[in-house]
């Protein structure tokens, strides 16, 4: 009854939302409604953070989500085909470059640390999760402090420390380490790299041929140093996540796949695998109070944000998957995960056997909106298909990704939001014809 009053109550005539409509001329009257949505969060299971293309390094502080921290680990590769330095060879320096992906935290304005580690135990062929994590030197092999407050995609280099890369030099002139990539592992299992949780940012570094080592030599009478690069690509990596929520509204989550009140406000955290779920069953009681109608536009939206800032912008996308009680997102037979399919699309389709299923191939994007600090998305069809053709109506797990990208974008970086649950709601215009 509470829903319903609720529902009735605003319910907007078209003079009071700005359309202009002759009443003795129009029969199709046009209606506003707000529904609100209630959230709760959810830990989500087996994060699997092996080969996502990405490291998340440094952390920071906040008072919803607690303390985070974030370690890449990775193999390197070599070109086991490049020419080794010979024995004249004369070294001219040797370089760390690290490619920035993005940074997010507070006061750009200061350097923030990044350092390279030796494994001191391999990485063995196996996945690994988030709470993972390998034993590394503490004492560095490079280590330098960038500033980021001009650009937060970037490349930058640091000198290797002198006694490391006169080791690696001699190595290479050897030859027998670089020979073949087992015997390369056997030298340099790997590498860790952190960042300083306590300046309050997180790096985003690429994995890939522009991360990594690079070895300048020369001979005698050159003119152009000789490079040797030695980087992640295509080498086996994962990242490691902390997160001590004690003290803050957080800490009640402990179990994954369990969804936990935490009071008037909720949130989202990248790289840790806290996710909002969405109570839809108001829809059900709004569908129930109205016939032969027509919806002439139906919005989600989250917001405005709290504490979203230029350097600290929360997940630019998400995708509204599909969940019940076991508040796991739910897949298809195919094992595609479902969702809310983009507006105009269709929302269902047909499995081999000639059953209807829902659709997956276009997932509507909850899209962030800096201006206002809100997200928002049409889901008119969705909303339809709900109401006209039976498809089951689900709660939802909000998944910040982008479809089509490289990699899982909700496991490469530590990007978080925080809203208040009152602003959680649908925005409903629809249409009926009025009684002659």
């Amino acid at each position: 009854m509470f829903i319903s009053l609720t529902i009735a109550s605003s319910c907007s005539d078209p003079s009071n939302i700005g359309l202009d409509l002759d009443p003795n001329n129009n029969q199709i009257g046009v209606f506003f409604t707000e529904i609100p949505l209630s959230a709760s969060m959810v830990l989500l299971d087996s994060f699997n953070t092996t080969n996502q293309g990405s490291f998340v390094v440094g952390g920071e502080t906040s008072a919803f989500f607690g303390k985070t921290e974030g370690i890449g680990f990775s193999r390197l590769a070599i070109n086991v085909t490049a020419p080794l330095p010979r024995q004249e060879a004369i070294l001219d320096s040797v370089k760390f470059n690290f490619q920035v992906e993005s940074a997010t935290g507070t006061n750009f304005s200061t350097p923030k640390s990044l350092k390279v580690h030796l494994l001191t135990e391999g990485i063995q062929d196996t996945s690994y999760y988030s709470f993972d994590r390998l034993e590394f030197d503490p004492v560095s092999i490079a280590e330098n402090s960038f500033n980021f407050s001009a650009r937060k995609d970037t490349l930058v280099s640091t000198k290797v420390k002198d006694e490391f890369a006169a080791f690696l030099f001699q190595e290479m002139k050897k030859g027998d380490a670089f020979k073949d990539i087992f015997s390369f592992r056997r030298l340099i299992q790997g590498i860790a790299i952190t960042g300083n949780p306590e300046q309050e940012a997180s790096i985003s570094l690429r994995v890939g041929n522009t991360t990594g080592i690079s070895v300048f030599y020369h001979y005698q009478g050159d003119t152009v140093p000789t490079v040797y690069p030695i980087s992640t690509a295509q080498s086996r990596h994962f990242n490691y996540v902390k997160n001590d929520r004690q003290g803050t509204p957080t800490e009640i989550i402990t179990q994954s796949g369990k969804a936990y009140d935490t009071g008037e406000k909720v949130g989202s955290k990248s790289g840790v695998g806290l996710v909002l779920k969405i109570d839809t069953s108001p829809i059900d009681a709004f569908l129930d109070s109205i016939t032969n109608v027509t919806f002439n536009d139906i919005s989600f939206e989250i917001g405005p944000l709290e504490s979203a800032s230029a350097d600290n912008l929360p997940p630019t996308f998400m995708v509204m998957n599909f969940t019940n009680e076991t508040n796991r997102v739910l897949t298809r037979f195919d094992g595609e995960p479902l969702s809310i399919q983009a507006d105009g699309q269709a929302q269902q389709g047909v499995d081999p056997n000639g059953n209807i299923v829902p659709a997956v191939l276009a997932p509507a994007l909850l899209a962030y909106f800096s201006e206002s600090k809100v997200y928002n998305q049409r889901i008119t069809s969705y909303i339809n298909s709900v109401y006209r053709s039976n498809l089951q109506r689900n709660d939802w797990i909000l998944y910040p990704n982008s479809p089509g990208t490289a990699g899982d974008d909700f496991k490469k970086s530590f990007k978080e939001f925080v809203v208040n649950k009152n602003n959680i709601k649908l925005k409903i215009y629809y249409s009926k014809i009025r009684a002659l």
